[in-house]
């Protein structure tokens, strides 16, 4: 409703204002409400994109698991954790407090360098820890088992194969030239397996079962290789015994004559490296010494008709036709039967058997055959 005055302008209503002003507020409530209301037909509200994907805060989760395994790694070698434990605490704040992508990696980066930086550490104390374990358990074993050898009046440790005369100054002179993480892993392992042997013939050495029958140390370590369904060569130490085994089966044993105790037979898993028949073994040493004693390392020329390389630098298992003697004690200074003076007392780290039973191993085993000895 309009009326009109003597101006001649035309004066609205006040209510038309009133009206006008609750319309426009109704329609900017209606449309606030459509963002919230479950019901709106309108276009879906997104979440905010996160500042770090969830595929770099999984790298870190996992990189952290892999510094703390490392970590444990150490602890349980006796190695000195404090400072990795430091930079992992500080690495996990790094993640933690990172708000941006490139400040995370940044952190990602440095937990990564502190990863590498931990593993070389982690595998010596490792070594060294299994070191001295091989160590302390075959001085306690020597000291408890001797063996007194009455031809010289002299009493040796048992187990000396493992000694500083043996596998225990290879194992020094491993570590002492290991650089690399390989060449620690491999130690490790070389390690491992010395272990597992010392304790097989020390379980031996109350085992009263005869030399030519199935021993169950034998065939622990066959089942601990792996080798149950192989052609294996197993040297028992203690009892100067050779037994032979295809597939888990026991087909061949007798006695041999291994390493004397300053040139011992080393122990271990090795494999069949080269066969030869015949051939000619030559000492590589002179006859005397500087001072013109005689070499205890020299022998003259001496032909060999089966020859079964076991290990690199000239261990063989090989016929030693010199002899008449096997068995034990014989690795030690004794009296052959024969009378030859090169029968007296042990190989130089050669398993030493009868022609006979050269030539049948010679024919049984072929390039890779296991070899095992405890």
């Amino acid at each position: 409703m309009q009326k009109k005055v003597s101006s001649g302008r035309v004066i609205r209503h006040p209510f038309h204002f009133l009206g006008l002003s609750l319309f426009i507020l109704a329609v900017l409530l209606s449309a606030c409400g459509s963002t919230t209301s479950s019901g709106s037909t309108g276009s879906p509200v997104t979440s905010p994109t996160p500042a770090i994907s969830l595929s770099l805060q999984d790298q870190g989760t996992t990189e952290l698991h892999t510094f703390q395994q490392w970590i444990a790694l150490m602890q349980q070698y006796h190695g000195d954790i404090s400072v990795y434990q430091g930079q992992y605490t500080s690495d996990q704040q790094a993640l933690q407090s990172a708000k941006t992508e490139t400040a995370y990696k940044q952190a990602l980066k440095q937990l990564e360098k502190h990863i590498q930086a931990i593993q070389l550490p982690a595998m010596k104390a490792e070594s060294v820890y299994l070191q001295q374990e091989l160590q302390q358990q075959v001085a306690a074993w020597g000291q408890k088992h001797t063996y007194h050898d009455s031809y010289n009046n002299v009493t040796y440790p048992l187990g000396y194969e493992y000694g500083p005369n043996g596998i225990g100054g290879w194992v020094q002179q491993e570590l002492s030239q290991a650089q690399t993480l390989a060449d620690y892993q491999q130690a490790i392992e070389d390690l491992n397996m010395y272990l597992t042997n010392f304790q097989a013939m020390t379980t031996n050495s109350s085992d009263k079962t005869p030399y030519d029958q199935v021993h169950q140390t034998d065939i622990q370590l066959l089942q601990h290789y792996g080798y149950m369904n192989d052609k294996v060569v197993v040297v028992s130490l203690g009892e100067q015994a050779l037994r032979v085994y295809d597939h888990g089966k026991l087909v061949k044993a007798f006695l041999v004559t291994t390493g004397r105790p300053d040139k011992p037979t080393p122990p271990g898993t090795w494999w069949i490296e080269g066969k030869k028949s015949p051939t000619v073994f030559k000492a590589g040493v002179p006859k005397t010494l500087p001072n013109g004693s005689p070499n205890p390392d020299w022998y003259p020329d001496t032909p060999i008709n089966y020859a079964m390389q076991y290990h690199s630098n000239g261990y063989y298992l090989h016929d030693s036709w010199w002899r008449n003697d096997y068995g034990p004690g014989t690795n030690y200074p004794h009296a052959d039967t024969s009378g030859d003076p090169f029968s007296a007392q042990g190989s130089h780290g050669c398993v030493n058997m009868s022609k006979d039973n050269a030539g049948w191993l010679y024919n049984f085993v072929q390039l890779y055959t296991h070899v095992v000895i405890y």
